[in-house]
Formats: C-alpha cells, structure tokens, sequence
C-alpha cells in the first residue's frame, strides 16, 4: 500500500502540471506536496490536519520543542499554533512527497459523540501535536480520497463519508484523545482553544492573559500552563509569533515598510519590533524582506 500511496501522490501532481510545490485539490483541505531537495526553513501557522509524510521526513519547531516525523508517519495537529516548518530529507531521486488534510471538526464531534469513553483520561490538555505512525485504515482512506479527484461529482458526494472514516480511524488510535479533545464541548483543551481562536482574531491588540483566562473559564496560573502545555510557548510568546507572521505578509504582500507593518500588528517601538523580527526571521525587517523576493537566504540579500 505504501508504494500506492507514493505513485498515488506522483501521479495527481504530474496530472495537474505540479512539478514541485504545494497543489491544493479539489477535496476540501488536502493539499498534496513535492519537493526534491531540503527547504529552507519556514514560519506558517498550523491549523488542525493530518500531516503525512509518504517519503523523506519534515522538522517542525514548536515552541521550545522540535518534531521530525518522515516515511509513512504522520504529524496529528489539533490546535491553531505558529511553528517553524522545514523540509529535512529529500533530493532528486528520491523528493519529499506529503499529504495534508485539514480535520472537519464538526465531522469530529459527531463520530466522537457516538463512541464510548473517547477522549476520556487525565483532567489536562495535552500537547497538540502527535506523531505517529500511518496504518493501513488511513492511508486506504487517504487513496481513495485522492482517486476521487478528476471523477465528476465524486469528491462532493464521497468525502463526507470517507472524512468520517478517518475520524473514526484517529479517534480510536494513539491521538484519540487529543483529537477528541479538540472538538468535546467545555473539556480544558475546547476552552484554551476558544482563547486561542480570540487571540487570533485580536493579535493585534493589547494582551491581557488576565482575560483569555476568564475566557476559559480558568485562574490566570492554571491557563497559563493549559496553554502551555497545549502549545508548548506562552500566550505572549504565541502573540508575538502572529504579529511578526503578520507583520512580514503585510511586507512581502502589500510593500508596506517596516514601521507601517509593526504598529499595523499592535508594535508601539518600531526598535522592538526590528529586534524580534531579526530575530524570528535571522535578518532584519528590510534585509529579510528583500532575500524573500528575491528567494535568497537572509545572508545573501543586500544590506
């Protein structure tokens, strides 16, 4: 089933003109990917999906943590978090090939409401990023999700049942609870990700963790290491990283200069955000920026 998996992937990409890269399907949140050579690191923010990788391996960073997961594993991701993303094993002959999939919560909730004892355990959230290994369930839904694309009608009316399918697969697997977790109403992991998805909307505003806490219901301490524990930085920390991944879209995407974009994100000291970005990106807003477009490393871009 591997190697079907692998052609799988090839074949879709080859069909459609997608030599390397990313290609986002017709299925709603699969996204297929290739690469034939390491990448250079990158930041994005991750959103709930089931990340497989096929063939090479990926390094994500998470805050103070480093996941690499690489042939036929998959990273579970049930939370909203910014991470440094980076392809580590891939070349010519042998490219990096992956799947994502974004997880249906309300397709979650209603398989998880039917099982018994699921996501039951200890009070706590836990980290929100698990990696394991593919089992035969999933990669045979992943297939037949991907042999859908190019038959008339046959994502609209198939993914609904397949998508059911694979929650059922991670709900009953090493990532149940967490994946249970993400959707049951009023557990601690559903409360912290109501202040996340505040946090999100607010980033640029000033934080108060004060309030995300009463948010969720929670004593400031005890939301403090909840989202921790869950994301594995800070709430201010997890600020941060969105103003600067902000900051640097509005850069590269609308030409803003560095002062704009810094108090467009909630910066009151175009200095502060100068040092944070240097230090996030390696570079400089200016010099990091111009590497960007350029598709240079930050080293390499004038000064």
């Amino acid at each position: 089933m591997t190697e079907d998996f692998i052609s799988a992937i090839e074949r879709l990409m080859d069909r459609e003109g997608v030599e390397r890269g990313a290609w986002m399907t017709p299925v709603p949140g699969m996204r297929l990917l290739r690469h034939f050579g390491p990448a250079q690191p990158r930041h994005m923010t991750y959103r709930p999906a089931l990340c497989v990788v096929a063939q090479g391996s990926k390094q994500v960073l998470v805050g103070d943590r480093t996941i690499t997961y690489g042939h036929m594993q998959s990273l579970v991701v049930t939370v909203d978090v910014p991470v440094l993303g980076q392809i580590h094993e891939a070349a010519p002959d042998k490219p990096f090939l992956g799947v994502t999939l974004e997880l249906d919560p309300d397709i979650i909730l209603d398989v998880a409401t039917r099982l018994e004892g699921v996501g039951a355990g200890a009070a706590g959230p836990d980290f929100g990023l698990m990696v394991k290994d593919m089992d035969a369930s999933i990669t045979g839904s992943l297939l037949r999700l991907m042999d859908a694309i190019g038959r008339p009608g046959a994502v609209e009316i198939l993914y609904p049942a397949i998508m059911r399918e694979i929650a059922y697969w991670l709900l009953t697997g090493p990532a149940g609870r967490q994946v249970a977790r993400m959707v049951l109403p009023e557990g601690p992991s559903q409360r912290i990700a109501r202040a996340i998805h505040h946090l999100r909307s607010c980033f640029d505003e000033p934080l108060r963790v004060s309030d995300l806490a009463a948010m969720a219901g929670m004593s400031p301490s005890t939301f403090h290491h909840h989202f921790r524990t869950l994301t594995s930085m800070s709430p201010l920390q997890y600020q941060k990283h969105l103003r600067l991944l902000d900051a640097r879209r509005r850069m590269l995407a609308d030409g803003d200069k560095a002062g704009v974009a810094a108090f467009a994100v909630g910066y009151e000291s175009v200095s502060q955000f100068s040092r944070e970005y240097a230090r996030m990106f390696g570079a400089p807003p200016r010099r990091e920026t111009q590497a960007a477009r350029a598709g240079l490393p930050a080293g390499e871009a004038a000064a």
